[in-house]
């Protein structure tokens, strides 16, 4: 079963950019036969990303979202599959070389930093911690995605003020559509992070008595969804819309991507587990 995973995980990139490039030639239209195939073509991808966490986990003997490697893996495999789910209902495929491209992106930090250890913290196979880290990644995952469709706005919004209306801007989805799905995105994420962190807090005064540990994990965590949403109320407020909403999502996101990161690989915590 090692032997398996390992194959799999491995071979998951190289799919991944299979699928990217044909997304590519859908977005240059270069061809137009592959626009119907995408979803069957999605989903096989998401079903070989299925069999690798299924694998992993068996390997391992323990829930596959151990270190920051594995926690990568699982956002990838987030994105795919909600961007498969939504876009069923879409006819643009425009989105789908951006959004692919950076689960790619975390899928390659993964997939060749990975351990098939056998895990022996008995934390990991507890159902409470299952799901306050599955609805925490879910959480972070919605963030990303937010700020992905944040990203897409910005470029078609610079299109429409230059006048720009080339193969770019037919390509990409309605200013609208990427508004809206990025908003949801954000509160979507409020929502799971929120009730991720909260079980991560009664699991810990469970465990250690503290239901504010003095961890950084817990601590960056707790900032970054407080200001998203005293973000999102303030937002909603003002009636913030449209770019100003999109810069707001998009550099928020990457300020937690770089600062959260920095602040976490320099510092320990209890939720590092090898």
């Amino acid at each position: 079963m090692k032997e398996f995973s390992q194959i799999i995980s491995y071979s998951l990139p190289i799919l991944y950019m299979v699928v990217i490039y044909i997304y590519y030639l859908i977005f240059t239209e270069k061809t137009k036969t592959l626009a119907n195939k995408t979803t069957p073509i999605l989903l096989f991808l998401v079903v070989c990303h299925l069999i690798e966490i299924i694998t992993r986990s068996i390997a391992i003997d323990s829930m596959p979202l151990s270190t920051t490697h594995d926690a990568y893996a699982f956002i990838a495999f987030s994105i795919t599959l909600v961007y498969l789910i939504s876009e069923i209902g879409i006819k643009s495929r425009g989105a789908g070389i951006f959004i692919l491209s950076f689960a790619l992106i975390l899928e390659l930090l993964s997939s060749y930093n990975m351990s098939w250890e056998p895990e022996t913290n008995p934390l990991l196979v507890d159902k409470t911690f299952a799901i306050h880290a599955s609805l925490s990644i879910m959480g972070y995952t919605a963030l990303s995605l937010a700020a992905i469709y944040a990203l897409l706005y910005i470029l078609q919004n610079n299109n429409l003020k230059k006048r720009n209306l080339g193969n770019l801007f037919m390509q990409l989805p309605a200013l609208n559509y990427l508004e809206r799905m990025s908003s949801r995105s954000v509160l979507t994420g409020i929502i799971l992070l929120g009730i991720g962190i909260l079980l991560g807090h009664y699991q810990a005064h469970v465990m250690i008595g503290e239901f504010w540990p003095k961890d950084i994990k817990v601590i960056v965590s707790d900032v970054v969804w407080l200001l998203y949403v005293v973000g999102f109320v303030f937002t909603s407020i003002k009636k913030w819309r449209g770019e100003k909403m999109a810069y707001l999502s998009f550099y928020g996101f990457l300020i937690l991507i770089v600062g959260g990161g920095i602040i976490i690989y320099m510092s320990n915590s209890f939720h590092k587990f090898n």
